[in-house]
């Protein structure tokens, strides 16, 4: 045997010998900054969590991967609107949304090879599908500029506030990879809960591939929506959708 030879098979025998490094053990599904709902379900079984409730029949996943916007939407209108009466009367899907608000540059954006949207379209779409169901309602748009204890406050306000009841529903644009651990970019979902004792928001993500709902501190959330993005350079931010009446 060549001398080569041997000493390969040494180095691969003292490879085997060693212990794995952090290096090469998978990679959890989640990071330190998030807790599936699998593992941290007690606030949504022992209080209200009406918007939780709210949302959970009608979480559906994103139809491609940039089509947060429109799953988080829909969501939203199913949420806000509630179940229908009618047998004849559908619920309300990601195709319907885009077809009945009927914007060609949304329906690229959220298609296999669209670039998703910014903050700023998700507002302009939000009032396009209220629009378009009949859903009478006040949008409230916050839009952080800094990560001061101020501004945090602020969040928590709005956050607790919008636990007491299930008549307005939060989305939030924010960066994905701050919150999970994986990879960055920007990113749209519905709020499902806040639990103040805790401070930690439950992200209902429509990235059904690879995540279910999962809790965040509110502080992550606000890095996460202050963080630049390709679409949104200056940071993101949140919309609050509070249905006062359905007229038709």
């Amino acid at each position: 045997m060549k001398r080569g030879a041997v000493l390969t098979g040494v180095a691969l025998w003292l490879a085997a010998a060693m212990p794995v490094s952090a290096q090469d053990m998978p990679k959890p599904k989640f990071g330190p900054q998030a807790e599936p709902i699998t593992r941290a379900a007690s606030f949504v079984r022992t209080t209200p969590a009406p918007d939780f409730w709210a949302l959970s029949p009608y979480y559906v996943p994103q139809t491609t991967g940039s089509a947060c916007s429109v799953a988080s939407v829909a969501m939203m209108l199913n949420a806000l609107r509630g179940l229908p009466d009618s047998a004849a009367e559908r619920l309300i899907t990601q195709k319907q949304v885009i077809d009945r608000v009927g914007d060609d540059r949304w329906r690229e954006a959220v298609a296999d090879d669209g670039e998703g949207i910014s903050f700023t379209d998700l507002e302009h779409y939000v009032r396009r599908s209220l629009e378009a169901y009949g859903l009478d309602a006040e949008v409230e748009v916050f839009r952080p500029q800094d990560s001061s204890p101020r501004t945090l406050a602020t969040l928590r306000r709005i956050l607790a506030d919008n636990e007491q009841g299930d008549e307005d529903i939060i989305l939030v644009a924010f960066d994905q990879g701050t919150l999970t651990g994986d990879d960055g970019g920007g990113h749209i979902a519905p709020l499902g809960a806040y639990d103040a004792v805790t401070r930690r928001v439950l992200v209902m993500d429509p990235d059904r591939s690879w995540y279910v709902p999962y809790w965040t501190s509110d502080e992550k959330l606000l890095e996460a929506m202050l963080k630049p993005d390709r679409a949104d350079p200056e940071g993101s931010g949140l919309i609050r959708v509070r249905a006062r009446r359905v007229s038709g």
